[in-house]
């Protein structure tokens, strides 16, 4: 293999790690190669033809967003099995019926009108439960006419839980009647590169339209604006804009605003001026529900008890990691002709951990940096400080404030 494919593939699959869950990473990638790469046209070594149906049909968005990146330019990507040639290969994913994909349709780079890959996110498929109820309900309240009760929605949380579900949701039900006016989705960090671009064209007064017009924006990732202040002051105005209009702006991020790094107080303020919803993982009933949502769309029949063995593992857990499982366990049963059953679940799942982090709290970061300085709690607390104790307690300060919700005082 070339020198320059084998540099360009290792960064490639350091970036699927990051994404996928290591059992998926080991079924599926770890023994791929990249062959060859000419203009636009690269080709995948894979072990198998069943390894490259499964990729062209459920990873390959994920491998051209990381390509593309990686490359600076969009290109296709073909796939050759190990024991057979490429137009081989072609005939057997035509036989299973897998629709050629482009290596540059990807979640956070498709057209904006776009959903994730080919599914189309609808509000009357997200699983409601404890954890998201808050968030969702929210969501509807967006939708009602003639005004919502509140023309403000920021909804935050970790990653994976279903942010841009309820995004994208609330587009599509919006645009499917039409009468109810224009919504528009867009990433922060698309709206970005897009903002940067028109600058560079001189069409930024097309920019503004296009987005000060809009009846409903959906803006998602909003944390990509941290640190941009240039970019902040373009979207303040636009915010401003859609406000005083009475449209309904909606975001969704990883932070609350008030934790977004190096944001403007003035936007992070505009954000919180109407509902914020926190969506959190979700609890054992609600992963069940979602693992049986799930599991419909593998088209495969999964007993209930490996759903709730999956789950009980599994909770908590991102809804990425529950398709990740499902996916994981669906292929091995598959490949090796198994029977879906707990003890399979198990093996598939032996690689992934039962422990979740631990939440941070006060103590823990009192108690860690009282034994670093060698002080005590008291001493941390103490109204009489001497310098000695000055940097424990900045640290202490800033500890708390990046991995904690408290406040400085």
């Amino acid at each position: 293999m070339p020198e320059s494919c084998e540099t360009i593939w290792v960064d490639v699959l350091k970036g699927i790690e990051q994404r996928v869950s290591p059992a998926t990473y080991n079924l599926w990638f770890r023994n791929t190669k990249l062959l060859s790469l000419n203009g636009d046209c690269c080709i995948v070594s894979v072990p198998n033809s069943y390894t490259a149906v499964w990729i062209q049909r459920h990873f390959l968005s994920v491998i051209g967003d990381i390509l593309n990146a990686s490359l600076g330019r969009e290109v296709n990507i073909e796939f050759s099995v190990k024991e057979q040639g490429l137009s081989s290969l072609k005939e057997e994913v035509a036989r299973k019926g897998v629709r050629k994909g482009n290596g540059g349709q990807k979640r956070h780079s498709a057209p904006p009108g776009s959903n994730h890959g080919d599914r189309v996110l609808r509000l009357e498929d997200f699983v409601v439960g404890s954890s998201n109820r808050l968030a969702y309900m929210s969501a509807l309240e967006m939708l009602r006419t003639p005004a919502p009760p509140f023309s403000t929605l920021f909804i935050y949380g970790s990653v994976g839980l279903g942010k841009t579900h309820i995004l994208q949701g609330i587009r599509n039900r919006v645009n499917e009647k039409g009468g109810q006016g224009k919504a528009i989705y867009m990433p922060a960090e698309h709206w970005t590169n897009e903002f940067i671009s028109a600058l560079r064209k001189g069409r930024v007064e097309g920019f503004r339209r296009k987005y000060r017009r809009a009846d409903v924006l959906l803006i998602d990732d909003v944390h990509f604006l941290s640190n941009k202040s240039g970019i902040q002051e373009e979207f303040l105005h636009t915010f401003n804009t859609l406000y005083h209009s009475a449209k309904s702006i909606i975001f969704a991020s990883d932070a609350h605003p008030k934790l977004i790094k190096k944001i403007k107080e003035s936007l992070a303020s505009r954000m919180m001026s109407g509902m914020v919803a926190e969506i959190h993982p979700p609890d054992l009933e609600t992963s069940q529900a979602i693992l049986k949502a799930k599991a419909k769309e593998t088209g495969r029949q999964i007993p209930g008890e490996v759903l709730g063995y999956m789950a009980e593992r599994l909770k908590a857990r991102s809804v990425r990691e529950f398709e990740s499982a499902l996916t994981a366990v669906v292929a091995v049963a598959t490949a090796y002709r198994k029977k879906i059953n707990v003890p399979l679940a198990k093996e598939v799942l032996s690689g992934v951990s039962n422990k979740r982090p631990k939440k941070v709290g006060m103590e823990d970061i009192e108690r860690c940096v009282s034994d670093h300085f060698q002080l005590s709690p008291d001493e941390l607390r103490s109204s009489n400080k001497r310098r000695s104790q000055i940097l424990p307690i900045h640290m202490c300060c800033y500890l708390a404030r990046t991995l904690t919700s408290a406040s400085y005082q």
